[in-house]
C-alpha cells in the first residue's frame, strides 16, 4: 500500500490473515491449484473498516468522493 505504484493488489487472504491453507497456487504443482474459495461469512463490517482505514492511510481512496467516505472526511 505504501508503494509509489499507481495500483496496489492485496490478496483477500492477506487481509484475513490466513495461512498456507488459503494459498491459491503453488508453483510446480499439478491438480491442487486454484481451489481455495472465499466464504462470504469472512466478509465482515470489521474487515471492511480495516481495509477502508488502510486505503485512507495510504492515500489510495480515489476519486475524491470515495476518499472522503473512506476517511470519514466531511
Amino acid at each position: 500500500m505504501a508503494s509509489v505504484a499507481d495500483l496496489a493488489v492485496i490478496p483477500i487472504q492477506d487481509y484475513l490473515k490466513l495461512g498456507s491453507e488459503a494459498r491459491i497456487n503453488t508453483p510446480f504443482t499439478l491438480g491442487e491449484n486454484w481451489v481455495w474459495q472465499l466464504d462470504e461469512t469472512m466478509l465482515t463490517d470489521e474487515l471492511a473498516s480495516e481495509i477502508a482505514q488502510l486505503t485512507c492511510l495510504y492515500g489510495r481512496a480515489k476519486p475524491e468522493k470515495s476518499r472522503k467516505q473512506a476517511c470519514n472526511i466531511k
